[in-house]
């Protein structure tokens, strides 16, 4: 039977040293094989590598179309074969919702944009993300087109994109990015509305258009709420497929960095699947340049999550020596680790600094929450 000892040492023990690698870097051999060369003098001890961005595919996959590569090149292939020489995880980062964000459509008339233009999620005014302008969308404040979750296809295919990569690839995890809503303005569809009209007997109250039935009225917490569940619905979908398909395989998340504001805004309940073992560890996104803000939301983040809190900091908008304050108070609050967006845009001659900063050793991380109920109740 497991002790509270022995859970207390195995969660103690170790910690995190990621970095992002976004798919702008994997579009050649040498590319690769840069970064993780660089991931390797820097101390790290895993990455989270994009292999499902916009829609498309960096791995061989029947469920997606390939990226601009070559055909006779696999970026995940490559990936793995390199963290081998370097003792290295690897997470495959797959974009949930969030599906395309460049200036024009995509080729692939497979891809979803083409074939599902209905799953797309909706403003209040009830126009689909699919046709904002990337002006329109920086103007919003949100990335790109964004399914909905409150299409249960959508939940559907996302699970077995998961399901897909560690099938055919000996991946540690699988990461989920735009796991949420683009912000609380989005979320309109008719899927989304005619379900919380069934449940509540109501519009969102704010809606112009707001239905009304038998007096019922709903109130923005529900709304909320409703949206939250859509969300956690589609990771527990993920979770369940993995659990059945590759139990073995680590199931994360990069959310953001304030709990509150995650689920308030973006229906990301992310200390909730921690609860629940949806998930095995979150990356809370502290990309602040403001040091008082890093150190709050590091204090935060570790609050809501613990040694499953494996803190993100960003020098895309900083330098390094900016950044790693936040993360030392992660670290110093009881985070489980860094993670550092991005690769991509990391200065290798800041590997010393780094590596000091982070130390060494192997990435513990705790047992996936159902397993460890059925091994408590173990006798042998």
């Amino acid at each position: 039977m497991i002790t509270a000892a022995i859970l207390s040492a195995v969660l103690s023990a170790g910690g995190c040293r990621y970095f992002w690698i976004s798919a702008d870097g994997l579009e050649t051999e040498a590319s690769v094989e840069a970064l993780m060369a660089a991931a390797a003098a820097a101390g790290a001890n895993g990455v989270i590598v994009q292999v499902a961005g916009r829609g498309e595919a960096w791995y061989r996959s029947d469920e997606l179309p390939m990226a601009r590569v070559t055909a006779d090149f696999d970026p995940l292939a490559l990936v793995l074969s390199e963290a081998a020489r370097y003792g290295m995880e690897v997470h495959a980062w797959v974009n949930a919702f969030l599906t395309w964000s460049a200036p024009f459509e995509p080729g692939d008339r497979r891809h979803v944009w083409h074939a599902h233009p209905e799953w797309f999620m909706e403003d209040s005014s009830g126009r689909s993300t699919r046709s904002y302008s990337r002006e329109e969308c920086e103007a919003a404040g949100i990335v790109g087109a964004t399914l909905s979750p409150a299409v249960p296809a959508v939940r559907e295919r996302l699970a077995r994109i998961c399901c897909e990569i560690p099938a055919r690839y000996d991946v540690d995890g699988i990461h989920l990015d735009y796991i949420r809503y683009p912000g609380a303005g989005f979320g309109f569809e008719a899927a989304a509305r005619d379900r919380f009209f069934l449940e509540t007997g109501a519009d969102p109250p704010w809606l112009p258009s707001a239905r009304r039935f038998a007096g019922s009225t709903a109130s923005s917490g529900e709304w909320r709420d409703y949206r939250a569940d859509l969300v956690t619905e589609s990771v527990r979908c993920v979770r369940a497929a993995l659990r059945s398909s590759r139990p073995g395989v680590m199931l994360s998340a990069a959310v953001m960095a304030d709990p509150r504001t995650a689920l308030e805004d973006y229906g990301c309940d992310w200390a909730a699947w921690l609860d629940e073992g949806l998930v095995d560890f979150v990356c809370p996104m502290a990309y602040t340049t403001s040091r008082t803000r890093a150190a709050e939301l590091a204090r935060l983040g570790a609050a809501a999550g613990g040694d499953r809190a494996v803190h993100g900091i960003a020098v895309f908008n900083q330098t390094l020596a900016d950044a790693l304050p936040g993360a030392g108070e992660a670290l110093s609050a009881g985070a489980g680790g860094v993670c550092v967006y991005s690769l991509n845009t990391f200065d290798p001659a800041q590997s010393e600094m780094l590596s000091g900063f982070w130390g060494s050793g192997s990435p513990v991380h705790p047992p996936d929450a159902a397993i460890l109920h059925r091994l408590a109740g173990w006798r042998p």
